[in-house]
């Protein structure tokens, strides 16, 4: 066996990649966790293990003292010292019983023994299902907000017969996790040819037309939300209407757009509030668009978003991710009874919490 696939192999072998990742943990703890309270943060040992090292590496430079709250260890794990920890976060992938069962159980196993100690968990793993799209869409349209017109397929010939009573256009997705395919079909017979068989969990999605009026582009706007704080995180436009970031195009009148858009104000922040609430989630992460009304349509929540750092031309976005990260150390902080550092609360510029609600009307700001 060559020295590539011996490689590959230990990487996929779990047992090894658990070893391998309790002993990572262990010399991050021994370096970093000094704090006589701790925030016990447990990840997968394979499953985006890495995903919010971001995080752990902007406090290192930064806030030191708050890196120093954080205990990291790999499921499966045994609290032996609960007067420790101050605040429970799984960082794992939602829905986390779609990938792994054993995993779900053992996070739950933890959150109810917080439970019993009165320590706070922030995204329990037994609500983030409730992001999944259907679900998500009829949660999140209970508080005002638009969302598309969406059916769970059960029965494809069903579904090829009638699009159980969708209209066209519309597209079949995954309604759990996040990425993945989206089939478009404007016709019946576009329906009919459809791979669904393809997708695990499909779902059927009313296709809303959030063109803008004015230059015929598709925009998505990310808002996300930790507690109660905000973050305008990014506006993405393409020529496309699958939004995503590797399809934007570039210009410096799309470039001040989203300056403006990441530098606003959220005038729906008390409905998007009101939506985690909810979902039943912490922290998440909300993608919109506006329809030919000005209504704000909400695509759907992401409770374990993708955070990075960008540079060269949209380097302008890094302001928007590091006040992310500083409403997530924010979250674990207050939640847990802490003090919050000043220069967390100067980075977020003094956030907002419980504005009034809006009614009606177009999303000023949005678009500007």
């Amino acid at each position: 066996m060559g020295t590539t696939r011996k490689i590959m192999a230990s990487l996929l072998n779990p047992p090894r990649q658990y070893a391998r990742m309790v002993v990572w943990d262990n010399l991050l703890n021994t370096r970093h966790a000094r704090g006589d309270k701790r925030f016990l943060v447990v990840h997968h040992p394979s499953e985006s293990p890495f995903m919010y090292d971001l995080l752990l590496h902007w406090l290192a430079m930064f806030f030191p003292d708050v890196r120093a709250l954080f205990e990291l260890h790999t499921l499966p794990f045994h609290v032996r010292d609960w007067s420790r920890v101050a605040l429970y976060v799984p960082w794992l992938q939602d829905p986390v019983q779609a990938w792994s069962r054993t995993t779900y159980w053992l996070a739950n196993r933890l959150a109810a023994r917080c439970d019993r100690h009165d320590i706070p968990v922030i995204n329990r793993v037994d609500r983030l299902a409730n992001a999944s799209k259907s679900s998500g869409a009829r949660l999140i349209g209970s508080v005002g907000f638009r969302t598309p017109q969406m059916a769970p397929i059960t029965d494809v010939e069903e579904f090829r017969r009638t699009r159980l009573g969708l209209p066209l256009p519309l597209f079949v997705r995954e309604d759990q996790g996040h990425g993945g395919p989206m089939l478009r079909a404007d016709t019946d017979a576009e329906v009919r040819a459809l791979p669904i068989e393809s997708l695990r969990r499909p779902v059927a999605v009313e296709l809303i037309d959030v063109r803008s009026p004015g230059d015929g582009l598709f925009r998505k706007f990310r808002y996300v939300l930790a507690g109660d704080v905000g973050v305008r995180q990014t506006l993405h436009v393409t020529q496309d209407w699958a939004t995503h970031g590797t399809g934007t195009i570039f210009s410096e009148a799309l470039r001040e757009e989203e300056v403006a858009f990441i530098e606003g104000v959220e005038p729906e922040h008390a409905r998007f509030l009101a939506a985690r609430e909810a979902l039943g989630l912490d922290f998440v992460a909300f993608d919109y668009g506006i329809d030919v009304t000005g209504r704000t349509v909400v695509w759907e929540a992401n409770p374990f978003p993708f955070l990075h750092f960008v540079g060269g031309r949209r380097r302008y976005r890094m302001a928007a991710t590091e006040r992310v990260l500083a409403a997530m150390a924010r979250l674990y902080l207050s939640r847990s009874g802490m003090d919050v550092p000043a220069d967390l609360d100067t980075i977020l510029g003094n956030p907002r919490t419980e504005p009034a609600l809006t009614t009606s009307g177009p999303t000023a700001g949005c678009q500007p």
